[in-house]
């Protein structure tokens, strides 16, 4: 069963056609990474060892060292798209991007004091099936096969949203693929925070 489609926004699609520049950068085979963090492999709960869920001291106490809070957007007013389109929009609005000085290129978003989901576009990171920005479709089909739920993307014409679901659907793996057919983000987190294209504008 496919994911559902997002809303899309002004905001949104501004954000993406940029980020749609960048990735189309990425050549048919991706340059050998560099190594990331021992440990860290994307999964529907997360970046290893941290998982969403988790409350920011028990991150900090796992990742050895606190989450720093990155600028983000200014928070956008609730609209009047409906209950769940308001709802999404005030959950976003209470969150914040987190890093870490070891694992660059990763966002870490806290809603609450509690980690919602954790992402990055940047290729030195995989997921435990091997899976990482600058593979292709095809590379996350073969990785994750029947489990893998593919819909279109709404801001590429040819892009797709892949996602894996945790068991019980609480949490979810999502990589978005751009108009060339190749992976440009993963995150993992929990459900709905970490469907959402937006993150926490």
């Amino acid at each position: 069963m496919s994911a559902p489609r997002p809303a899309r926004s002004r905001s949104g699609i501004t954000a993406w056609l940029l980020l749609a520049a960048v990735a189309g950068s990425v050549g048919a085979e991706p340059a050998p990474a560099a190594s990331a963090p021992r440990a860290s492999r994307f999964t529907y709960y997360g970046l290893e060892p941290v998982a969403a869920g988790q409350r920011q001291v028990e991150a900090e106490a796992v990742l050895g060292q606190a989450l720093k809070v990155e600028p983000g957007p200014p928070a956008r007013a609730a609209s009047a798209a409906g209950p769940a389109a308001s709802a999404a929009t005030a959950a976003a609005a209470r969150c914040q991007y987190h890093g870490v000085a070891s694992q660059p290129g990763v966002r870490y978003t806290l809603a609450a004091g509690m980690v919602s989901r954790i992402e990055t576009r940047d290729s030195r990171y995989a997921t435990v099936s091997g899976v990482r920005v600058g593979d292709s479709i095809d590379r996350a089909r073969q990785a994750y096969g029947k489990r893998l739920s593919v819909a279109a993307h709404p801001y590429f014409d040819k892009g797709h949203m892949l996602t894996v679901y945790s068991p019980d659907r609480r949490f979810a793996l999502v990589m978005e693929s751009n108009d060339a057919g190749r992976i440009i983000t993963l995150r993992g987190g929990r459900m709905p925070d970490v469907g959402w294209l937006e993150g926490c504008s």
